[in-house]
Parts: structure tokens; sequence; C-alpha cells
């Protein structure tokens, strides 16, 4: 009769488990003589047919690599079946260490690992949180039209002669220099410049005021202290500026016309396409008020311990993240000492685990899964936020799968939110769409626990949050920049 594998549970204690385990000799041999067999399969010795080299010739030359191999299948097959045996549920990978094992002999390994908790299941009825609403007011729409015109507004040349006053436009090429040598990023041509729009650096703009159509103009102007570039900030710097035309803005009249220019039937339909999307954004800002108080009612309710392995990763995600905005000059690390910067993050990583947890076992417990269209929408609204590159996205995620099933997590947890909304108590709250986007400006949101700008993130001035797989997503176009423009440009 075979020898049985041995388990011996030598810790059990919170969340941590720890077992010893002897895979006997007699079943290394077996599978090890199992492994030769495919080999001999597979192989051709000269002297030999196929299948029919000796067992000891083909020990000698390939016992080492099929070992290798039967070991390591040994140790997942065991551990694999202690965890199923004892009806476990790791939170991370298992760690095992071989403890013994010699040829001929009984493969011997230990088996430490935290065990995922089980959360409570909250009463949600005695949860009562604040869905804000409002209507969208017929002077938000008209505002939304008013600068939809602005932003499509035509030009018109000055009369010859005609100095540029604030509120024309000047048509212009300009290069900036340190003393006498030109300076990086200091240089464009044919800019049109809005004279009192603020675009540009301050006292930049107010030396144009007067030029005339074939001017040559230099202006002197200091970079801000703040400003984002350390070879320009604080520096007084040369603008020679060559001013090719002065032009005055030509607003258009709000029409049927001008609706169908912007492919709409009329200039009805074009206010209520301005009306609904004025409702998704307060509908997006309201759902994320509305999670970010839910999950403080959760974080105070939902209390148990959670995986110090998991706790750890998040934590060092998190410190990675304070060590770069630390470099950064970031405000909202500045001036705290380490150990209160730890303390501090340490509490947040504690909480997203903790909420990640207690989402994902909602979603078990009320069998939310996800499904195909849920990770079509999710690759669509990523595509989205890369206009002109929507095709590049979609093919991304079709030549990475495991980028494509990295989806799941926040998809289940979003679907978690949802349920748990169903089940609390809402209660109106009105608030207008100005008071959501200042609260959200104001606080730190905790959109889910999973998320790299979730509560407790640290923003650094240059933060990209893109992984890296060997081959990149496309990033997001942003119009290029000039160091004549204001750092908040």
């Amino acid at each position: 009769m075979a020898q049985a594998m041995q388990i011996k549970e030598k810790e059990n204690k919170g969340l941590k488990r720890s077992f010893a385990i002897v895979v006997p000799a007699a079943e290394i041999e077996k599978e090890v003589g199992k492994q030769l067999q495919q080999v001999s399969r597979n192989v051709k010795i000269p002297g030999f047919r196929p299948g029919k080299v000796p067992e000891q010739v083909l020990r000698k030359r390939y016992g080492q690599s099929v070992m290798g191999d039967v070991i390591n299948s040994a140790v997942n097959n065991a551990t694999s079946e202690v965890l199923e045996q004892n009806k476990l549920t790791p939170a991370l990978q298992p760690d095992v260490k071989i403890t013994q094992f010699e040829e001929g002999g009984d493969l011997c390994f230990d088996m430490e690992l935290e065990v995922m908790p089980e959360s409570p299941t909250l009463d949600l009825g005695k949860i009562e949180i604040e869905k804000p609403v409002a209507e969208v007011e017929e002077e938000k729409i008209t505002e939304a039209l008013q600068r939809i015109a602005t932003s499509n507004r035509d030009v018109k040349e000055k009369k010859e002669g005609t100095k540029a006053a604030k509120g024309d436009i000047v048509r212009i090429d300009f290069k900036g220099f340190l003393g006498d040598d030109p300076f990086a990023g200091g240089e464009g041509k044919n800019f049109n410049l809005e004279l009192g729009s603020g675009q540009f650096i301050p006292g930049f703009e107010d030396q144009l005021i007067g030029a005339k159509a074939g001017d040559d103009v230099t202006v002197n102007v200091t970079f801000p202290k703040d400003y984002h570039s350390e070879d320009l900030k604080g520096k007084k710097t040369r603008f020679e500026v060559k001013v090719h035309a002065v032009l005055e803005p030509v607003e258009p009249e709000l029409n049927d016309e001008f609706a169908q220019g912007l492919g709409m039937e009329s200039l009805e339909k074009l206010k209520e396409a301005i009306r609904q999307s004025i409702s998704r954004d307060y509908d997006m800002l309201a759902r994320n008020r509305m999670k970010k108080h839910l999950f403080d009612e959760l974080d105070k309710k939902a209390k148990f311990d959670v995986p110090a392995g998991m706790m750890k990763l998040e934590f060092d995600s998190i410190w990675a993240q304070v060590e770069q905005a630390k470099k950064a000059g970031d405000p909202a690390v500045k001036g705290k000492s380490d150990a209160a910067l730890k303390k501090e993050y340490e509490a947040i990583a504690d909480r997203r685990v903790r909420l990640g947890i207690y989402l994902s076992q909602t979603a078990g417990r009320n069998n939310l899964t996800v499904d195909r269209s849920d990770l079509s929408k999710a690759v669509m609204d990523q595509a989205r936020q890369y206009p002109g590159q929507e095709s590049k996205i979609i093919e991304f995620y079709q030549k990475h799968p495991e980028q494509l099933a990295e989806l799941r997590g926040p998809i289940l947890e979003d679907k978690a939110v949802d349920f748990i909304l169903t089940q609390v108590k809402l209660k109106d709250k009105k608030m207008t769409l100005e008071a959501l986007m200042e609260e959200q400006e104001s606080e730190s949101f905790a959109m889910t626990p999973s998320d790299h700008d979730a509560e407790g993130h640290v923003h650094g001035p240059d933060c990209n949050h893109d992984h890296d797989h060997g081959e990149e997503k496309p990033k997001k176009a942003t119009a290029k920049k000039t160091a004549a423009k204001k750092k908040s440009d």
C-alpha cells in the first residue's frame, strides 16, 4: 500500500497558517519514472530506437532536469491539496521552503501563508448616504453655449495700422533669450495670442498692447518663482516678437446654422446635448461623492484584521509615490517627518485593503460577476480618454489579455458599490454642480480601494500611472506648450 503524503499543522494563529509537508520518496520516484518514459518517446539517442532507451541511460542524461520538474510539480500539487483539504483561501501566494530532500528520499517542505479574512455581513439598511440632486439650470446651458461659441469664433484682420488693444488677437512669432542665448521651448511661429487672456506669463501680453502689424517688439519679462522649469523660474528673460497681424474676434450668431456647423440638427438639439452633457458630469460627481461617503461609513463599520502581506504590498506602493512626491517638493508631504507620514499612510493602506476585501466578498455573496460586455464597455471607456487613438487602445487590450483581466477587479468593485447603494438609505440633498466640483477639489476622494488615485494617493506634478508591459499604451493628446506660457496652462 502506497504511503500517503504527511501534513502537520505547525501554526494556526489569527490569519497565519503553517504546515510541515512530507511527500513520500515512492511518489517522487513514481513521477520521475513517468517523466523519463515521456522523454524516451521524444528523444533520439544513437544506438537506441525511440521509446527503447534504457532507464539508466535516460537518468544519466536527463535525470537532473526531470527531477527539478518533478520537485516543482510535487510542491505545487501538495500545496493545492493542503489548501483544498483545509478549505483555505490564501491572501497571497503561499511561501514554500524545502527543508530536506536527497535523491531517493522523501521531499520535506514547510508552507506558510495568510488566509483571506471573512468580512462581516453588515446591516446596510442602517447606513444613510446623501444623494446629491439638481436640475440643470437654463443659465448653465446658456453659459456653456456661449463658451462653445467663443471657442468657435472667427477672426478678421483689422485695418492696416491699427494698434492692438486688450481683447484683440495678435498673430506673432516669438523667440526667448536668457542673456544673449536662446532657451529651449521659448520659440513659436504664427501664434494667435489674445491680449488680456492671461495665456502667457505675467507682463508678456501687456507689452504688445499698442503694437501694429509689421512691428518688432522686445518684451522683457521675469518668469514666476514657482515656474515648472528649474532653468527659468525667477529668471529675467527677453523675447523678440514679430507682429504679423492684428485681428479681432467675430462672435458667431447662435442659430440653427451655427448648430449645424457643429454637426447638430438645430440649436435646440445642441442645447439638449449640452443639457445631457451637464447632467452626465453632475451624475458622475454625485456618484463619486456618494462612494466617498459610503466608504467612510464602511470604514467605520467593516472592522476586521487584514493580511499583513497584503497590507505591506499596498503600503509599499503608496510609499513609493510618497517618495516621488517628496523629491518633487509636493506640499502635501513637505515638512512632515517620515514617522508621521508612515503612520498616516499605513492607515490609508489598511483602509484600502480592508474595503477591497469587503467589496470583493460582498460581490461574491451576492453573485455579482464580470462578463464580456462589462470588459468591452471598460475598454471603450478607456479608449474614449485618448481622442484619435481609440483603435490603438482597443488593439493594446487585444494583444495583452492579461491587461484586460486586470480590469475585472475595478469593474467588480464598482458593481459591488452599485449593489450596496441599492441597499442603503439614500437621502436627497440639493447641490449645484459648482458645489460638487469644489468639494471634490478640496477633498481626497476614495474612488475604489484598489485605484491608484484613491484616497491617500499623493499626486506628484508629473505623476504617470501607466504600467509598462513591454508595449506602451498611447499617451493622451496634449497641446504643445512653450516656455512663454503660464505654468497652469
